[in-house]
């Protein structure tokens, strides 16, 4: 059973020869408020600390989302980027929102929302149009809020079964934007803002997935998790006993005190704990045996699967 913050932070005052702690959050004591600030840099560290080899598989996880669109219809006017005449604009936003086909360029935006029933768009139309169809898509999504990094190769396409290319560069989002040039079928992808940004634009409900490695290894007592101590009775995710090591030299340093056995110890817990960490992969279905690889998309066609 995992212990709680209290408990790890009293084994470790117990090691060092300090009083235990009766409690942390909500005393005034020098020494509690210390142990605090020490266990939150031990945590922001040591879960960083794996990150060149990949990360710890504790904060492994996958996140997905489900594209949005809307099909509606709408007035347009050869040479003006203004359409009128929507019946609901609710739901569209400027900048993270586009409009696909009818008369209007790849990658044209919503630049603003003028009302219920009309918006303004950054490329004008074509053509005149009257109750035209008109498909508009959300084309950028939040990344989850305790996002750290990606995990490279893990974006999919549900709907396809294709993966996506990406992150594109800032001259490829470009070119797609503003260049005159397809994007062709499959969804691309680069970040900014904090934000997964597609392209083209969704014309449907379409589920994507990816991995990605959490900056957040407090389980909070009150639930979900979080990249600092909050309360007495949160718990780590991470290895309980070098967070106990990390607590000591930390403390006996700040103390002005000799903490380097204690540190050599921890340094050496670490390195152990990363080499034991996820396991190591094996099986192969393709690949050279040195880069191991699943069938995928360099050695199967996009269609035609099975022809003659």
């Amino acid at each position: 059973m995992p212990r709680s913050f209290l408990e790890l932070v009293q084994q470790a005052a117990d090691e060092i020869g300090i009083p235990r702690p009766t409690s942390l959050f909500g005393n005034v004591g020098d020494t509690e408020r210390q142990l605090i600030a020490l266990g939150n840099r031990e945590v922001k560290e040591f879960s960083a600390v794996a990150n060149k080899n990949g990360g710890w598989q504790n904060l492994h996880k996958e996140y997905t989302f489900t594209t949005q669109f809307l099909a509606t219809t709408g007035n347009t006017t050869a040479d003006s980027a203004v359409i009128t005449n929507i019946p609901s604009t609710a739901g569209l936003v400027a900048d993270t929102w586009a409009i696909s086909g009818n008369g209007f360029q790849a990658g044209t935006r919503i630049v603003s929302v003028d009302s219920a029933t009309q918006v303004t768009v950054s490329n004008a139309c074509l053509s005149t149009q009257t109750g035209v169809s008109l498909t508009f898509g959300q084309i950028a999504y939040s990344l989850p809020s305790d996002f750290e990094f990606f995990i490279d190769k893990t974006f999919w396409d549900n709907k396809f079964k294709w993966a996506l290319i990406g992150p594109i560069t800032a001259q490829e989002k470009q070119i797609l934007r503003y260049g005159v040039v397809a994007s062709g079928p499959r969804n691309k992808f680069y970040i900014r803002q904090n934000k997964m940004w597609l392209d083209p634009s969704p014309t449907d409900n379409t589920l994507i997935a990816y991995d990605y490695y959490s900056n957040a290894p407090v389980a909070a007592d009150a639930g979900g998790y979080s990249n600092v101590w909050t309360t007495d009775e949160d718990t780590y995710l991470l290895d309980e006993d070098v967070f106990i090591q990390g607590l000591k030299w930390r403390f006996l340093r700040a103390k002005g005190l000799d903490y380097m056995e204690e540190y050599e110890t921890y340094n050496a817990d670490v390195q152990r704990t990363i080499a034991r960490d996820g396991g190591s992969r094996d099986l192969s279905l393709g690949g050279d045996g040195f880069n191991v690889q699943f069938l995928n998309g360099y050695n199967i066609p996009d269609t035609g699967f099975g022809g003659q």
